[in-house]
């Protein structure tokens, strides 16, 4: 007699996953919306209907064990299916209402989409759009989110992509600081200068500071939200590379080399769950036209 057919929940499988990909109880938690307790019930529910061990607490968390893993990839497909369950009903609903969760970095939110949900809410206003921002990429195939506007184009090969323009990008600094330092030389590198930038390198965002070395530069500030770096820059404290949409538009800033033409970077992504999913997601369809006006 199969073990599952009295009592098997394929949803346990979920519980299991997150806590693999989490590497604690508590986190795993926080990505299901659910009590620690639950999801170590959960697992450990799990463990006994398979009559194995599929997780060993550590001091540094959990860790799979080689039961756990020879049926991850196998509860990986699980997941992978149940989704394109969700996904194929979803392609069935046109109706432009519901949640829509849609993720993007600060700056993009704040002067591209924002603007196009509100265009968009006058024409569908049962549409509930769920804003995520930050510069971490959350993972659309596993339904983190359901749009992502980003300048990363995704990779996985079940999404569908659309490039909304392209975004340019310059130096700008105060006329305080630039006053007070010196405009630096186009070629010459930023040598001797404060430069605002991010904590790490997003591969979207290269070459940095429109190519110019930084040999010898000095990191005033580091930070992953532009709009502070705009703020940073605008109290004299460097030099930032900003978006043109951004540090065109604030008083207190000025291009460094005002006669130089902006970088232009990839355009920001509409993803698409899959192809079946475009349908559902067609409803923001207005945020990804908005943007272009916003972008280009």
């Amino acid at each position: 007699m199969n073990r599952f057919s009295a009592g098997w929940q394929w949803d346990d499988i979920r519980f299991f996953l997150a806590v693999t990909r989490a590497g604690s109880l508590s986190a795993a938690a926080r990505v299901l919306g659910v009590g620690h307790v639950t999801v170590g019930r959960r697992v450990a529910l799990l463990e006994r209907r398979l009559g194995v061990k599929l997780v060993n607490r550590t001091p540094e968390g959990f860790s799979i064990t080689p039961a756990g893993q020879a049926i991850l990839g196998q509860c990986t497909a699980m997941e992978s299916a149940a989704l394109d369950v969700e996904r194929i009903a979803a392609g069935r609903d046109s109706l432009a209402a519901g949640t829509v969760r849609l993720t993007t970095t600060e700056a993009l939110a704040h002067r591209v989409v924002a603007p196009a949900i509100a265009t968009l809410r006058k024409s569908h206003p049962a549409l509930q759009v769920d804003l995520m921002v930050g510069v971490r990429t959350l993972d659309i195939a596993r339904r983190d989110a359901d749009l992502a506007v980003r300048l990363a184009r995704p990779t996985a090969p079940e999404l569908v992509c659309r490039k909304l323009g392209e975004v340019g990008y310059s130096l700008y600094a105060s006329r305080r600081y630039l006053a007070r330092c010196g405009a630096p030389k186009r070629g010459a590198g930023l040598a001797g200068y404060d430069l605002i930038t991010f904590t790490g390198a997003p591969v979207a965002m290269s070459p940095f500071f429109m190519g110019e070395t930084l040999e010898g530069a000095r990191l005033a500030v580091r930070c992953d939200n532009p709009l502070i770096q705009l703020r940073a820059a605008a109290q004299d404290v460097g030099i930032a590379e900003l978006a043109c949409f951004l540090g065109d538009e604030c008083a207190d800033l000025v291009r460094v080399w005002p006669h130089e033409p902006p970088a232009l970077r990839t355009a920001p992504i509409g993803a698409y769950r899959s192809s079946a999913y475009r349908n559902q997601c067609a409803k923001l369809r207005p945020v990804s036209d908005g943007s272009r006006s916003g972008i280009v």
